[in-house]
């Protein structure tokens, strides 16, 4: 019973696993996708069409669905297997840990940011930033306001 009930999936997952973008997935899986037109094909089922990225269609054998489909009658999962495949790609996976912070030991406050001492001649980063196309009074208005300096023993 309880391997009954981890099974089931809130409506959220499903919407998730419904809405893989199945261009994206089947590359994943080592198909070679190709759009057409308003479509997208592969190289190895030319009769599949996959249309508004989200739905596919295989006229050969007259069959269709979403990603979870494509993924029972293509990768032989069953349907809790391609579910959770598909939210593990999408990057959402269901028993995932929840990530917390680590505990850590705060014997001394935090120090605070300070900047660097600033350097007297700011001509070397004027000259840089004027280089890669800057309006010098932009320049100049970033370094009259403190947001942009040269510091002391600079590398430029």
């Amino acid at each position: 019973m309880t391997s009954e009930i981890k099974r089931r999936f809130t409506d959220t997952e499903m919407q998730t696993a419904r809405e893989t973008d199945l261009p994206e997935l089947l590359t994943h899986l080592g198909y070679q996708v190709k759009r057409i037109g308003r479509y997208h094909t592969t190289a190895e089922m030319d009769s599949l069409r996959i249309k508004d990225r989200r739905t596919w269609f295989r006229y050969s054998q007259g069959i269709g669905g979403d990603a979870i489909t494509f993924l029972q009658h293509f990768c032989n999962q069953s349907f809790p297997e391609a579910v959770e495949y598909l939210l593990t790609f999408q990057g959402r996976p269901r028993d995932a840990p929840v990530k917390t912070k680590p505990v850590t030991k705060q014997d001394k406050p935090a120090e605070q940011f300070a900047l660097p001492p600033r350097n007297a001649d700011d001509r070397r980063v004027f000259a840089y930033l004027r280089k890669r196309g800057i309006a010098a009074q932009v320049i100049r208005q970033f370094m009259n306001s403190g947001s942009l300096y040269c510091r002391l023993h600079s590398d430029f």
